[in-house]
């Protein structure tokens, strides 16, 4: 009696004076297989003469008895499993593979056996060449022979083997993945370096191969994203290093990161996105090359100075507009760049249209609307404005619903902006279409947005 039935008769012993072990020992052992069904069989091709698959059998039962268990090629499977599942298939021979030993002989105490099944691959490249779209499947049945007491479970009697020859490539593991990465130089100025992780990996032991892989950035891959996705990345223009991944024979994965040097990125405009694709074109390796469309891409925002939340503060000489000396508020401010990905209103859009300097800073008023009659967009320069402050230009007027953004003047522009304190003042004077008013306020204490 098998020690697996040891809890099940403790079990049965507590709840009963006893157990009905005639009834046991009438019930017939059943043999079946451990994977059975309509299973995919890849079969990495190296280009070797033959390959085997392992088939195992397990038998339950609670008397211990012996069975001749037997494997055939048998074309009925496919048929009874098309029965219900319909589809096209094509029946491998049986000449295509052999068994080791077609019948496997299990003593009482045994309750898992296996057979293996070789395949004769320089046959086989051929038949499935001739129609690579229809599923190639080699059919195998399970059955009894010299035995009492023992049935086959005819619910796992079967294994249609869809048999499928891969050639060995080397995977890049992040292979179409979008990795996005932030950088915040203005408010973090010790950060000189980001970096992004790359890896490849090979689905096999790998005992004997050695590989030199080759990564490139093409921008060729980055049109296509473009094209696929809808979107309008800029390429990232330089200052990065590519990884140099190796395998050596015994090692199945690599990685490496990529890395960016922000400082040798001057001119990467502050709330605009690059993307950078990343592919790995070639493997080092004659024998194995790289999966086809090893592409991931880089995708990094680099935080724009004047994007967050600011404290608008009234001042007293400030006049015509709908505001309080004093008074006090929080304002929401972008560069052109961030304007352009969170705005979708027609009068914004349509004034940042016309303004081409992606340093602009957009400058939304009350509760970030822009319907307010100080929604100017400005541009911080470098000119001296004395005190080490720095001349403020104002680009463009306000807005007002249903109109856009109205052409007008300024005067008397004295507005700066204060290195040392991080405050824009602005201090003008404007005229739109029912009359004048004067601009006088302070944006401090800016609050970057996450």
């Amino acid at each position: 009696m098998k020690t697996r039935y040891l809890l099940l008769l403790l079990l049965a012993a507590a709840c009963n004076d006893g157990i009905d072990t005639a009834a046991l020992e009438n019930t017939p052992s059943k043999i079946y297989l451990t994977t059975s069904g309509y299973v995919a069989h890849s079969i990495l091709d190296f280009g070797e003469a033959t390959r085997e698959i392992k088939l195992y059998v397990n038998k339950s039962g609670y008397v211990d008895r012996a069975a001749t268990v037997a494997f055939s090629h048998d074309p009925s499977v496919v048929t009874d499993y098309a029965a219900v599942n319909p589809g096209e298939f094509i029946v491998l021979p049986p000449g295509i593979a052999t068994f080791d030993s077609p019948r496997v002989l299990m003593a009482g105490k045994d309750t898992r056996a296996s057979v293996a099944l070789a395949f004769d691959l320089n046959a086989l490249r051929p038949l499935l060449a001739a129609d690579p779209d229809t599923p190639s499947v080699f059919p195998v049945r399970l059955s009894v022979e010299n035995s009492e007491g023992v049935v086959v479970n005819d619910q796992k009697d079967y294994l249609l083997m869809n048999i499928e020859l891969v050639a060995p490539r080397a995977l890049l593991a992040n292979k179409g993945a979008l990795i996005e990465m932030t950088a915040d130089r203005f408010r973090n100025p010790s950060l000189t370096e980001i970096s992004a992780p790359i890896a490849i990996t090979l689905p096999f032991d790998n005992a004997d191969y050695a590989f030199d892989f080759t990564l490139v950035a093409d921008p060729l891959d980055l049109d296509e994203y473009n094209r696929r996705n809808g979107t309008t990345f800029e390429l990232l223009p330089g200052g990065y290093a590519l990884p140099r991944l190796a395998i050596a024979p015994g090692e199945n994965q690599c990685s490496g990161n990529l890395k960016i040097a922000l400082a040798d990125l001057p001119t990467l405009v502050g709330g605009k996105t690059y993307l950078l694709p990343v592919r790995v074109s070639g493997s080092g390796n004659d024998e194995i090359p790289v999966e086809e469309n090893a592409v991931c891409y880089i995708k990094l925002k680099l935080a724009a100075k004047w994007s967050g939340a600011w404290r608008n503060t009234i001042h007293a000489g400030e006049s015509g507009l709908s505001t309080s000396p004093g008074q006090a508020y929080e304002t929401y401010l972008y560069s052109r760049a961030d304007a352009l990905a969170a705005f979708t209103d027609y009068t914004i859009v349509a004034a940042l249209a016309l303004i081409t300097d992606e340093e602009a800073v957009v400058c939304p008023g009350w509760a970030g609307t822009m319907f307010e009659q100080c929604s100017p967009i400005i541009k911080i320069t470098d000119a001296d404005a004395g005190d080490g402050k720095k001349v403020v230009e104002i680009l463009a007027g306000w807005a007002r619903e249903g109109a856009g953004w109205e052409p007008f003047t300024t005067a008397n522009n004295l507005s700066t902006y204060n290195p040392a304190t991080n405050e824009i003042y602005l201090d003008y004077t404007g005229q739109f279409s029912w009359g004048s008013y004067r601009v006088q306020r302070t944006f401090s204490n800016q609050t970057p947005f996450e």
